[in-house]
């Protein structure tokens, strides 16, 4: 859930694995997932689908594709996951200028995680209702906010109620529904690049479009944070996570140096750091413009002559924009322990 901006989301495919829940969003990470060996892929934006624990390797071909069988008039979609399934993938499209309806049981306390990714080409976004049985909304929280994801621990053992309405020119798309099993409080994903590098990443993050950023040359994965509550009346707008890995000769030769022609503009220098056993140049970049503000972390490496990138893209807005008393200066700690988390299950072989 964010303000009104836009969020395009690729596909492709991915693994997954459930593991120990992390807290991201209030801690610092205190355990290390054990994920699942993907089958290797160089395609763009992963979608992940469930394996079975001890690890497994999962055909591409057999990775299963939830589509919804067409309803009663008036009545929603719904939703069943596979036996012993935490999530699904569902693929679906919307004529212009209407709606559509899901839903799906779970219990009270349960973490659900909802993401949409249009298919490209697409311009526009999806906008979602979220509401419990019992009327409940749970995304949006209010008229001028527009929900294009949500994640949270639910409210109540009952039926819910996802309503779909595309804005702008997008029909087809997929939508992945996570209930994490009770007492559980994320589920592990991973991606493997054709260089070598690795990374896991909690379901507080989903695959997205990656946005204008300070990168070398284009990413090979791009994740969103959507853990609601770290935007909800707050004046943040969009975080992600950004990977770029490439052997161009030419990328490799200046991939430490400052990128002094980015988007974002120059580079600031902040000194070196040590992750997972490689030495990274940790550099920065602030923009600001007509209430916005634009924060890059940026960490870069040469391993075994290959560049790896990773950039924090961090969005927010002036809280004096808002009327006095209705939005908060977001939690950057929060933000930042999210982000390092996944940066911490970074890794190049």
């Amino acid at each position: 859930m964010k303000k009104k901006l836009s969020l395009l989301f690729l596909i492709a495919f991915f693994t997954a694995c459930t593991a120990p829940a992390l807290p991201l969003a209030a801690e610092s990470a205190t355990e290390s997932p054990q994920p699942v060996q993907l089958v290797p892929t160089v395609v763009f934006t992963p979608i992940p689908t469930l394996t079975a624990v001890p690890p497994t390797v999962v055909p591409t071909e057999s990775l299963p594709t939830f589509t919804p069988v067409a309803a009663l008039p008036d009545q929603p979609n719904e939703i069943r996951f596979a036996a012993n399934g935490t999530y699904t993938d569902i693929t679906d499209k919307i004529p212009a200028g209407l709606s559509k309806t899901y839903s799906l049981n779970a219990m009270k306390g349960q973490v659900m995680s909802i993401s949409v990714l249009p298919q490209a080409p697409a311009q526009g976004t999806i906008s979602m209702l979220i509401k419990g049985q019992d009327g409940n909304v749970l995304c949006p929280l209010s008229g001028d906010e527009q929900c294009l994801f949500w994640r949270g621990e639910l409210p109540a053992s009952q039926d819910y109620f996802l309503t779909l309405t595309p804005d702008g020119d997008v029909s087809q798309f997929v939508m992945r529904v996570g209930i994490n099993p009770p007492g559980m409080g994320f589920q592990y994903f991973q991606f493997n690049s054709a260089t070598g590098l690795s990374l896991t990443y909690p379901d507080s993050f989903a695959p997205a479009q990656p946005v204008p950023g300070n990168y070398k040359t284009d990413p090979v994965l791009a994740l969103q944070l959507i853990e609601s509550e770290l935007y909800e009346k707050t004046n943040l707008s969009e975080v992600y996570f950004m990977v770029s890995s490439t052997p161009d000769a030419q990328v490799v030769a200046t991939c430490t140096d400052p990128n002094q022609n980015g988007d974002g503009g120059p580079e600031n220098p902040v000194g070196e750091e040590v992750i997972n056993g490689l030495t990274f140049v940790h550099t920065t970049v602030e923009g600001a413009g007509a209430g916005n503000y634009y924060q890059q972390e940026i960490y870069r490496t040469v391993h075994k002559s290959a560049c790896h990138e990773v950039i924090y893209y961090i969005h927010f807005t002036n809280v004096s924009n808002y009327t006095p008393g209705t939005v908060v200066e977001f939690n950057r700690d929060a933000v930042m322990r999210n982000l390092q988390a996944v940066l911490s299950m970074t890794k190049v072989q």
